[in-house]
């Protein structure tokens, strides 16, 4: 069943649907999440090391072997980059039409198929978008800090555009996003902090617990977007043409 949303901030509500959308389908989202935190390289982290330690022992190690360590780091950062634009954040923009299906569809819709379908045409558009993006908000945060913290709320939604309309351009991706969320920076805000107490419970299981809170907050997430998408489309920002809805994608190898 298709779950109508109100285009106004409901905090309560944005929850209440999240819950319905998992019902029954909680452990598939599980999985999905689960398995993009994996790729991602996510997961509970232990130092075991402090700075100072670390610090003395590339010291006290040749310079050769400091610039042997330091190519390889670069080398580590080019491949690490090229993983997250090629791979991971199409992953996200995948992983954003799935929990949009969900939501809409009576019956479950296939995780993965729906995710990794992103990688079908056009592929690379979403990449150049979300990658454009993402150099705007890094260069925003290099800057003075406060205006790519501003451009993350302003461009919130662009992962969900792309996954509604992957042939959206770059420009228009992040007009739209910014329109949908003019005057709603401080709801999504709230709705973040919402999860406060669950965070930190789930510190308290020495991270485990994230695991088991991301289905949540990514259901959550996709009832928010669906309401600035109903506010969109009354106030005029879009169309059904531009956007045309969630409805489940058959692929075909």
């Amino acid at each position: 069943m298709i779950r109508r949303c109100n285009p106004h901030v409901d905090l309560f509500s944005f929850k209440e649907n999240a819950r319905s959308a998992l019902a029954g389908r909680y452990w598939r989202s599980f999985w999905l999440c689960f398995v993009l935190t994996l790729l991602g390289g996510g997961g509970p982290v232990v130092y075991r090391n402090s700075w100072e330690e670390m610090y003395d022992t590339l010291e006290s190690l040749p310079t050769t072997v400091l610039v042997l360590l330091l190519a390889a780091a670069l080398l580590v950062m080019l491949l690490s980059f090229l993983w997250y634009t090629l791979f991971l954040s199409p992953l996200s923009v995948g992983s954003c039409r799935y929990f949009m299906e969900n939501r809409h569809s009576p019956a479950p819709a296939p995780a993965f198929r729906t995710t990794f379908g992103i990688f079908q045409a056009p592929y690379l558009n979403v990449v150049k978008v979300q990658l454009l993006v993402y150099l705007k908000i890094l260069g925003g945060m290099f800057l003075l800090l406060i205006p790519g913290i501003y451009w993350s709320y302003c461009y919130t939604l662009v992962p969900y555009l792309l996954a509604e309309n992957p042939y959206l351009s770059t420009g228009r991706a992040m007009a739209l996003s910014q329109q949908m969320m003019e005057g709603e920076k401080f709801h999504y805000f709230v709705l973040q902090l919402s999860f406060l107490g669950w965070d930190l419970l789930c510190a308290l299981t020495f991270g485990l617990g994230f695991y088991f809170l991301a289905p949540y907050k990514s259901a959550t997430s996709a009832e928010f977007y669906a309401a600035m998408r109903t506010k969109a489309l009354i106030r005029g920002y879009t169309s059904s043409q531009e956007l045309g809805g969630f409805v489940r994608h058959e692929y075909h190898a």
